[in-house]
């Protein structure tokens, strides 16, 4: 069953919402399976998707970090911390569940993109789906490829 929790501290530095999307990825959320940043209300939010709920651990020390957090696995299971920031965390998770908008910083297929791939590679082997400019033959990767979602789609746009 797959989850999204959206993650909500109200950065405004889009750097800062990245590096600690990714620390939180590589240190507490490492079992998730795409991690997102998205623009909300002119803030930063984060969102994961995860193969199950998180632990109640997991939720409590994101609150405890006060953090907005919502959880949402088809119906909303969760919503807590600091109201002003849940509204954020419930408009990320649910902006990555319908694959409305979000950057994704990690995402499957993402450590196997290290130098100069084809376009037809870079589809087939990570959740990239389409590549744009149409037209673009190949693509340096260097590992830190952030495609987007767009139409349900995640694309990465090129130059």
């Amino acid at each position: 069953m797959t989850t999204w929790l959206g993650l909500n501290a109200g950065h405004r530095d889009r750097a800062t919402a990245d590096r600690i999307a990714v620390s939180l990825y590589e240190t507490l959320l490492f079992h998730a399976q795409l991690v997102c940043v998205h623009e909300v209300e002119d803030r930063h939010a984060m969102s994961f998707r995860l193969a199950d709920q998180p632990s109640e651990n997991t939720v409590s020390t994101l609150i405890e970090r006060g953090y907005g957090v919502a959880v949402h696995d088809g119906s909303l299971r969760l919503l807590a911390g600091p109201e002003e920031l849940t509204r954020g965390a419930l408009r990320a998770a649910l902006a990555h569940r319908d694959r409305r908008e979000g950057r994704a910083l990690r995402f499957p297929g993402q450590r196997t993109l290290r130098g100069r791939y084809g376009v037809s590679d870079i589809i087939a082997f990570s959740a990239i789906e389409e590549v744009l400019p149409h037209g673009t033959k190949s693509v340096d990767a260097r590992g830190d490829l952030q495609p987007t979602f767009v139409n349900g789609r995640l694309v990465l746009h090129c130059g």
